[in-house]
């Protein structure tokens, strides 16, 4: 509009300029021709002129203009009546609506002559009410952007929207133009996404928790950044500390040295050849103690795009604790079995015999392995067996079954009982024929040896540090040889058992923990189990603290490692003696490489453990064509134990003669391991025998040289001996001296062929012993 005003005025202008310039110049020309009267009417004819042309034109601007107007608002008005988003105006002081398009009437549900009778704050909740006055007051001529409001649409349905508004001029009047777009579904959308995602927070909460109660955590590696990454559960799990330095070098420095070629190859074989990680290593944690962990790994991202491996790792420090805990009861069942007076033998569900003591195999009179693996009613008829029924009852109804009666087959009164286990039953019985009246002791002695089997060993204690008061189970008995009279319940009667020199850092370990406040303690130490005697125990508390952080009682449990710490030291001791011995020994893997050799081995082949670990030793010690090698293979890959000489070389290429055993070496579950060879110099005894070999091979040419060669001139001669008694011609008695001379030369040459033979291998001997 203003354009069109300013076009118009100037217009009228610039043609008024141009009339009042050139037409009283037009008049001068006139002025002398015309008379007064005439130039009058000339000048008023001009001036009329001016006034309807000037009209005309301002006529044709202001229509043109008009039009352009009506056109504008026609289409401005459409934009407005067919925006597909609601739209309506309103009065800013009585926030009554105006006018509203058709999509505000389609959306709402109101029609127009409804909404010009309510003002906005009819479709807001009443707590929002106060919240759109003060907002429509800050509305200004810019587009605003009033953000995400809630509406009320006529049928009661709460709708979210989106406002943009500006002031505009209505009627003459000021108004505000409101545009409104339905975010229902957005907000909706935000909030489920919402949701997803605090459930997303939730689960990695829970997923975090889960893995550090599992003792599981994640990790990835780069291998060719060298890179590491691990998930804030494996620094927790492993016992690690953040410093600043590359994941991988912190990770490798824990593993244990002797560990680290196991890790470090099966990583290599993942990367190399894809095949998965599955290995289990030890690491020496950030508090010193020493964790199982297993690692998995896959590679999962390879060729063009930079290769990638993911992994998890889990402690098992436990599951292995478990398991030689495990081993250390089953030997110490198996030695139990042993023990007993009672028979023992146990059944699986086909009434097989799986497992028996030493007093059964005696009492059966068989073999132990014709006897496992065989059927209880070869050894026991059924048709005369009265305790089938007491293996069939404890078999199937999974309950402990005794009974006593008369064995038909060995003649005796037998007490038996039978315990069912996963395998399926174990059976007890014992000889009563003698003396049944002592049933009931000998009852309360088998009653006695399942609690005891069945209970823990370790000696559970609750130190009430404030009152200086100690409560143990009853496996201090077990563990202590001492009287309960004796006992008591005192921290310093137990500290006096304590061996001396272990004293001072069992206390100082304690008052460590408890001055830093921390509650896990654990120390080995020597215990005055009776009698004298002292034994091994790891003592492993918790300390309970108060509210001033100040330590109230310590909860912990004894357990005996006597055997364990003894066998240690002598497995150590065995170890050391091994490094010691003359022989040279070699431990190998399942796949016949190196993995462990003594310091005779380095001495005499000049071999460092670090250029012979992981390599097979037929590939540095013989030479590629040996046949030896093959006959060594095939007998490996048997797993069989044999011994054989052969040629080995040293680093600088000197064969040497040995005398190797190779024993395969397997674990506590009887899986092969590898072998142990173990390699005895015999180059002096192989040079001897050569020797030996040579001198009989001289002597045999001697022999045969005395036997054959000496011979046959002897026998000549004898035979011209006998011809020379028998000839009286003086001719043939000179032939038969000439043909005597010949042989006595041709045997003092076989003589002189003796002499220097003995005499170049006396020559070549004392060459040989330079």
């Amino acid at each position: 509009m203003r354009k069109g005003a300013f076009g118009i005025a100037f217009a009228y202008l610039l043609i008024s300029l141009l009339w009042i310039m050139f037409s009283d110049r037009l008049l001068f020309y006139f002025e002398g021709i015309l008379s007064p009267n005439q130039y009058l009417w000339l000048s008023l004819g001009k001036g009329c002129l001016f006034v309807v042309v000037t009209a005309i034109a301002l006529y044709a601007l202001i229509r043109s203009e008009d039009q352009r107007l009506k056109q504008s608002e026609k289409q401005y008005r459409s934009m407005y009546e067919s925006n597909p988003n609601p739209m309506w105006i309103y009065e800013p002081g009585t926030l009554r609506f105006i006018s509203v398009n058709d999509a505000a009437i389609a959306v709402y549900g109101y029609s127009a002559e409804e909404f010009r009778h309510r003002t906005i704050l009819d479709i807001r909740p009443l707590e929002d009410r106060e919240n759109v006055i003060s907002s429509s007051e800050r509305v200004n001529s810019k587009l605003n952007d009033s953000g995400t409001w809630r509406h009320i649409k006529k049928d009661g349905q709460l709708i979210y929207v989106n406002i943009t508004s500006h002031k505009i001029w209505f009627n003459k009047k000021p108004h505000i133009m409101v545009m409104i777009r339905d975010m229902t579904e957005r907000v909706a959308f935000e909030r489920a996404l919402e949701k997803v995602n605090q459930e997303l927070l939730e689960e990695k909460h829970k997923l975090s928790e889960t893995q550090l109660l599992s003792r599981v955590a994640g990790w990835e590696f780069y291998p060719r950044e060298n890179k590491l990454i691990w998930s804030d559960e494996v620094y927790r799990i492993a016992g690690l500390k953040r410093d600043g330095r590359e994941a991988f070098d912190i990770y490798v420095q824990h593993i244990f040295p002797e560990d680290r070629p196991l890790m470090i190859n099966a990583l290599h074989d993942l990367i190399s050849t894809g095949k998965q990680l599955d290995i289990t290593h030890r690491i020496t944690a950030l508090d010193g103690t020493t964790r199982y962990i297993r690692q998995l790994a896959r590679v999962e991202s390879s060729g063009e795009q930079e290769l990638k491996i993911a992994g998890s790792l889990q402690d098992i420090t436990e599951l292995k604790q478990l398991e030689m805990e495990r081993n250390r009861y089953q030997y110490s069942f198996e030695h139990t079995l042993n023990s007993i007076t009672d028979c023992f033998f146990e059944l699986d569900h086909q009434m097989k015999i799986t497992r028996i003591n030493d007093i059964f195999r005696e009492m059966v009179k068989t073999d132990r392995s014709r006897i496992i693996g065989a059927s209880v009613f070869e050894f026991f008829p059924k048709a005369e067996n009265k305790f089938y029924h007491v293996y069939q009852k404890a078999l199937e109804e999974r309950i402990i079954v005794r009974h006593e009666d008369y064995s038909v087959v060995l003649q005796r009164w037998l007490r038996m009982a039978a315990y069912p286990t996963d395998e399926g039953v174990a059976v007890y019985f014992a000889d009563i024929t003698e003396d049944r009246l002592k049933d009931e002791r000998l009852k309360e002695a088998v009653e006695r040896y399942e609690l005891v089997a069945q209970a823990t060993r370790d000696v559970v204690y609750d130190l009430n540090i404030v009152e200086n008061k100690l409560v143990y189970n009853t496996s201090l008995t077990h563990l202590v040889q001492i009287p309960l009279d004796e006992i008591s319940y005192e921290l310093e009667w137990w500290r006096s058992l304590i061996h001396p020199d272990d004293m001072e850092e069992v206390v100082s370990s304690q008052e460590k923990i408890s001055r830093a406040g921390l509650t896990n303690w654990e120390c080995e130490y020597r215990l005055n189990c009776g009698k004298g005697e002292y034994k091994y125990v790891m003592d492993q508390g918790y300390f309970i603290y108060n509210e001033q952080k100040q330590p109230i009682r310590l909860i912990g449990a004894v357990r005996d490692i006597d055997a364990l710490k003894r066998s240690t030291q002598e497995n150590k001791r065995l170890a050391r003696i091994i490094k010691q011995v003359n022989n040279m020994v070699l431990i190998t893997d399942d796949l016949r490489r190196v993995q462990w050799v003594n310091n005779a081995f380095v001495e005499l082949t000049g071999y460092a453990m670090e250029e012979v670990v992981n390599k097979m030793p037929g590939d540095f010690l013989t030479d590629p064509d040996n046949p030896v090698i093959q006959t060594l293979i095939r007998k490996q890959q048997a797993r069989e134990a044999f011994g054989i000489d052969t040629i080995i070389y040293t680093k600088n290429r000197t064969p040497v003669w040995v005398s190797a055993q190779l024993t395969p070496a397997y674990d506590e579950n009887n899986a092969f391991q590898g072998y142990i060879i173990v390699c005895q110099d015999i180059t002096y005894r192989k040079e001897k025998e050569e020797e030996i070999n040579r001198q009989n091979r001289l002597l045999r040419e001697v022999a045969w040289i005395s036997s054959h060669e000496i011979r046959r001139p002897v026998a000549t001669m004898l035979g011209l001996v006998n011809l020379l008694d028998m000839t009286e011609d003086e001719s043939e008695r000179k032939e038969i001296f000439s043909k005597l001379r010949e042989c006595a030369a041709e045997m003092d040459s076989m003589v002189h062929e003796i002499h220097r033979r003995i005499e170049a291998e006396k020559v070549m001997q004392i060459a040989r012993d330079l």
